[in-house]
């Protein structure tokens, strides 16, 4: 029976692309490691999508619950709409490491009855979701882009896995990650331009996204590693203060510093998710859980938001620049005041601090990660050329040095609050430029480091764009503020959008 549905693609130009491409068979021979083309990729492998804001790969999974519960529609049907997107887009775009359809039909056919009966197990139940490969999962192989953990057997379920597959979810696979989610690069294209990186270590979370391959996907976020992805791969990406969602079973590089994330078409569906995450994992050990109600935000207009820049702002893209200036002059003719800091003594001091958080991250992570990468490194195993530097810095690091950063971190929290006082968020951007040619040059992070480092919730939204290519535009909140930050953001993608639901 589950043969004969017809599967259509939820991606709005992945019928296109199956016709020009024969339905995705042809890709599925195309070489991904030879020499010819942008970056190592093949030469057919280069046509791109007519972005703009506003364009969504996938409709909002939290609106669909209406159509479950009537039968117009069905967490099955959804999923096999899903993977044949992943049937065309896959092949040229690479977002998985692994996926079962199998098994995903199984747990989508259940999700199904349970809508069809009215009895829903929570807000997720039938989500295809894809889990970012250092996500620990019982029936998939957790590699974490580490031959380390090549071919070793699945292991017990992450904390979040557990969570998901409690309310119902359905797991599609898992998608490509960095090296320990951040060292070498994977072999994911940007799906608006598969000449294009898609971003850091979350870059296959993003990219299935991207291409409507699923709704939702699990990231996790060090410095840039949602933020930046989904500003090149055109959808909303959110990180939420740090603490909210238990993080065991993720083996993070810096574990003091480390984010849970989302990949998302909407800012309702990733509310649903990181809501349900929350409540069921629960918070890490000793820290809140989020807050807020069960439904999305609605749009709330922000009174004053003060502007936050990245430490090279005199080096980012020019037309990133004019883009963001744009939509601020737009938000500021709606009534939103923008403050910046050369006209704000308290926010001038949150730019100074903001200024030097890429290097207070640098000296967490090395003063976190000398144990288990240094005694990966005496056994034996080698690393990568941004891994392999960072262990040598952690082999002769001080606690002096980390209790140094410690502080830092410390300082930029209390600049933050003092500055939230005054303001109902903080806007930037997550990107200092849009997606580079080639897979290497993933480029600088924007202004993703000062909310990751003083670990507040934030978030980007697919609402600007340079150069034809996606742009986000970054909101930070404020400590344990996702409700706000949510209700902010709803206006704003409203009003920059003209009405439109692309950032709902």
């Amino acid at each position: 029976m589950a043969d004969r549905r017809r599967r259509r693609p939820c991606c709005p130009w992945s019928a296109a692309r199956a016709g020009a491409r024969n339905s995705g068979r042809r890709a599925a021979a195309l070489d991904v490691s030879g020499q010819h083309g942008v970056g190592g990729m093949p030469d057919d492998a280069q046509a791109r999508i007519d972005w703009r804001p506003g364009t969504r790969a996938q409709p909002s999974f939290y609106r669909l619950a209406a159509a479950f519960r009537s039968g117009k529609d069905s967490p099955r049907d959804l999923l096999e709409r899903c993977i044949a997107t992943i049937e065309v887009r896959e092949p040229e775009v690479g977002a998985f490491v692994v996926h079962d359809f199998a098994r995903a039909r199984a747990a989508a056919d259940a999700a199904s009855a349970r809508w069809r009966t009215g009895t829903p197990l929570s807000p997720v139940d039938g989500l295809p979701i894809g889990l970012k490969d250092v996500i620990g999962t019982e029936d998939f192989p957790t590699a974490r882009g580490s031959e380390i953990f090549a071919g070793r057997p699945p292991e017990r379920d992450a904390a979040v896995t557990w969570a998901l597959r409690q309310g119902g979810a359905v797991i599609v696979g898992k998608t490509v990650t960095t090296e320990f989610a951040i060292g070498r690069v994977g072999r994911t294209r940007n799906p608006i331009d598969p000449r294009r990186t898609p971003g850091t270590s979350s870059s296959g979370s993003a990219a299935a996204v991207g291409a409507g391959m699923v709704p939702v996907a699990l990231a996790s976020q060090l410095i840039s590693s949602v933020m930046r992805p989904a500003s090149y791969c055109g959808h909303v990406g959110v990180m939420p203060s740090y603490g909210v969602i238990r993080m065991d079973g993720m083996e993070p590089i810096c574990p003091s510093t480390d984010h849970v994330g989302t990949h998302t078409t909407t800012l309702e569906d990733a509310w649903i998710v990181l809501r349900h995450l929350s409540r069921t994992a629960g918070p890490i050990p000793g820290w809140r859980s989020l807050h807020g109600p069960a439904e999305p935000p609605a749009p709330v207009k922000p009174r004053r938001l003060g502007r936050i820049y990245e430490p090279d702002w005199q080096h980012t893209d020019t037309g990133c620049r004019v883009a963001l200036e744009d939509a601020l002059r737009k938000l500021a003719a709606a009534g939103v005041e923008i403050v910046e800091p050369k006209d704000d003594p308290v926010l001038r001091r949150l730019d100074e601090a903001c200024a030097t958080s890429v290097d207070t991250i640098m000296a967490l992570i090395i003063g976190e990660m000398r144990w288990p990468f240094l005694d990966y490194d005496a056994k034996g195993f080698r690393f990568g050329l941004r891994l392999g530097p960072l262990m040598e810095k952690a082999r002769v690091a001080t606690p002096e040095e980390y209790h140094a950063a410690l502080g830092a971190r410390d300082e930029l929290r209390a600049r933050f609050d003092a500055a939230a006082r005054s303001c109902d968020g903080f806007i930037g951007l997550p990107a200092a430029s849009v997606a580079a040619m080639g897979l290497d040059n993933i480029g600088r992070p924007g202004a993703t480091a000062p909310a990751t480092c003083a670990g507040l919730p934030a978030l980007t939204l697919p609402v600007l764009a340079a150069h034809g290519m996606p742009l986000g535009l970054q909101m930070v909140g404020a400590a344990h503020g996702e409700a706000n930050l949510f209700a902010h953001a709803a206006w704003i993608g409203r009003t920059l959008l003209d009405g439109e639901a692309g950032a709902r």
